[in-house]
């Protein structure tokens, strides 16, 4: 039986759309892995390695991305209703189409395509509230680091550059004005139409419960993908004492998700801002470097590589 014209058309440019991400996603990860492999020698650096360190960082990985299915099941709950497995599979996805976009902000479309009854406005900012509440985490644990970075007077050996603070100013203005912008939307939010106060709702109602819960979720994967970076750098043998070692680390992430990204930049990145924050504890440059690719490879590679296949298997674009 022939299908209908226009549901065949549906179907060649939802097969081309996830041909076309799942070309880039491949593409991106394994040109990052040839590009990083150029710079980092792995082989010598793993050759003295305690690969207990790999097996459980590995192991945390599910246990990362499991919660936060478990939040985005928790947020999308009030427009749909979907099973962990189904929240666990679109939150995969997300990474698989994000992994190439700057800043991953190609998350949203990954998600959105496994939700059939929500309105998809709607759930974007659904994720938004996610997003805004893990940064929110990162940011808070990165002003507590900052705070400690300069009481134990690591400032007066190792002093932050004139881009990082020039970064923080950005970053607190930002802030500051996101704020102002919120509460401006919700006290005027009555001379908008019905259709767009129901969008901005979505922003503001929120129960008590749901809120705490979020944010409870964020603060456990902080700290779960946060411990995966301290193991990383003791398969490396980067010998550091834990406390230092979450202050540095939760100032790498304050100031990695304060910069914007492309994702061509965002490993470059990530491995520059390690090298000057641990180079007060290690001189070992390389293997700092290697740690945030291996971090990398775990905890996005991977997941975005299993989510290919999820995203394969959904329909990006449903016929009217």
């Amino acid at each position: 039986m022939q299908l209908p014209l226009n549901k065949r058309f549906y179907k060649v440019i939802s097969l081309l759309a996830k041909t076309l991400i799942l070309f880039l996603s491949f593409w991106y990860i394994i040109y990052k892995i040839k590009s990083s492999s150029s710079v980092i020698d792995l082989h010598d650096l793993l050759s003295n390695s305690n690969f207990i360190f790999f097996i459980a960082t590995c192991l945390l990985m599910p246990l990362n991305w499991g919660l936060e299915a478990f939040k985005w099941k928790t947020l999308i709950a009030p427009l749909e209703n979907i099973s962990f497995p189904k929240s666990l599979k679109s939150v995969l996805a997300g990474v698989t189409v994000s992994i190439f976009t700057p800043n991953r902000v190609g998350e949203f479309a990954g998600r959105i395509f496994f939700l059939e009854k929500a309105d998809k406005i709607q759930a974007t900012l659904k994720i938004f509230l996610g997003s805004i509440s893990q940064f929110s985490i990162t940011i808070f644990a990165g002003l507590i680091a900052l705070f400690m970075y300069y009481k134990k007077g690591f400032n007066l050996i190792h002093s932050l550059a004139i881009s990082d603070v020039a970064v923080l100013k950005v970053m607190s203005i930002f802030i500051f004005f996101l704020l102002i912008c919120l509460m401006l939307m919700y006290k005027k939010k009555v001379v908008f139409s019905e259709k767009i106060q129901a969008y901005i709702n979505i922003l503001f109602e929120i129960k008590r419960t749901e809120f705490f819960k979020i944010n409870t979720l964020s603060l456990i994967r902080y700290f779960v993908f946060s411990f995966q970076y301290y193991l990383v750098l003791l398969l490396f043998n980067i010998a550091i004492d834990f406390e230092i070692a979450f202050m540095l680390i939760a100032l790498v992430f304050f100031i990695s998700t304060a910069i914007p990204t492309f994702a061509f930049t965002e490993v470059v990145v990530r491995g520059a801002t390690s090298v000057y924050f641990f180079s007060i504890v290690t001189n070992n440059n390389n293997a700092i470097v290697a740690a945030s690719f291996v971090l990398w490879i775990i905890n996005l590679a991977i997941p975005a590589l299993i989510g290919s296949v999820f995203l394969w298997k959904v329909k990006l674009i449903k016929e009217n």
